[in-house]
């Protein structure tokens, strides 16, 4: 499951010097919130799309809502016209966004993340979970809590009964995306916390939340790599501690303003057709023109896949 690191390592290398030059400003030990949206499997729409958008700690959480709710009052299906207040937000030097563009062809990497392939990745899981243990200090409900989910997926997939395949290949790639640029934020800029807060969506109440658990495991393995400390050594770090927000499964939710961010972006991602540029809405052409050609802070990653192999590669807009 992890032959995903060394394509997205190589597609990252560019975007990864970009967010160090576009948070060069900003110290170590800040606190930092990543926001993240999906469009995935909307027949309507060309691709299939997880957006994150890295927030920095410019004002309060509370303040940057509000401006947002002023700027953009609705999600990106509501408008016909796209309001140039995000547009504007999501070029300050405060923002910065990678979008993951998976090919609709590919049934979210089917060929690539089959059953056995889930099969073979989460004892992996477990084995690594189990030298955490044994190095560290934190309380061993912890462990057991995500031993429990863990457990729970790997009897439906080995039952196969009332198993949502295509669900679960959404929550290993959303957690292996997440991942990346949790890591890639870890090494830039040292945070001391990192706060990640997810649109309301059925990957999350899958398992009890079981795509936070697989996104900071694979974190930590990214993360161990720039550390260069041995599996052996591995512990639950002290930094980036990590804040994982559940939202509210009805009603508002307190950050649906900052959710509309990467709302956005993948809204206008998910309907583009990367062959001829061309959108079914104009405000869709009116979002790409306005944030993401020529950005150097609203980056893209598509991903490619087949049973045989799995190839990344960064788009930019001229």
């Amino acid at each position: 499951m992890l032959d995903l690191f060394d394509p997205l390592e190589t597609s990252f290398r560019s975007i990864a010097s970009g967010m160090a030059e576009w948070f060069a400003s900003y110290p170590p030990d800040a606190h930092w919130t990543v926001v993240s949206d999906y469009c995935i499997g909307d027949a309507g729409k060309k691709n299939d799309v997880v957006s994150f958008v890295i927030v920095a700690s410019h004002d309060t959480l509370a303040n940057i809502c509000s401006y947002i709710a002023a700027a953009a009052p609705k999600d990106i299906k509501n408008i016909r016209t796209v309001p140039a207040g995000i547009m504007q937000y999501l070029g300050l030097p405060v923002t910065f966004s990678v979008s993951f563009v998976v090919s609709r062809e590919s049934h979210l990497l089917r060929d690539y993340i089959a059953l056995a392939n889930m099969e073979d990745f989460l004892p992996d899981v477990e084995d690594f979970l189990r030298t955490l243990q044994a190095n560290s200090s934190a309380p061993n409900a912890y462990f057991d809590d995500v031993a429990k989910r863990l457990r729970l997926f790997k009897r439906d997939i080995a039952a196969n009964r009332q198993f949502n395949a295509r669900l679960a290949r959404q929550v290993f790639l959303v957690a292996t995306f997440g991942a990346q640029v949790f890591k890639h934020l870890a090494v830039t800029k040292r945070p001391s916390q990192i706060r990640w807060i997810s649109d309301r969506d059925a990957l999350l109440d899958r398992y009890d939340g079981l795509v936070y658990d697989l996104a900071y495991v694979i974190f930590l393995l990214f993360y161990s790599t720039a550390l260069d400390r041995p599996d052996d050594g591995l512990i639950l770090l002290d930094k980036p501690r990590f804040l994982f927000e559940v939202p509210e499964k009805s009603g508002l939710h307190r950050y649906d303003e900052l959710v509309r961010l990467p709302d956005y972006l993948a809204g206008t991602l998910a309907d583009i057709d990367l062959d001829t540029l061309k959108f079914t809405h104009e405000k869709f052409e009116q979002m790409w023109r306005g944030t993401l050609v020529r950005s150097p802070n609203n980056t893209v990653v598509q991903v490619l896949g087949d049973e045989e192999q799995v190839t990344t590669r960064r788009l930019t807009f001229g």
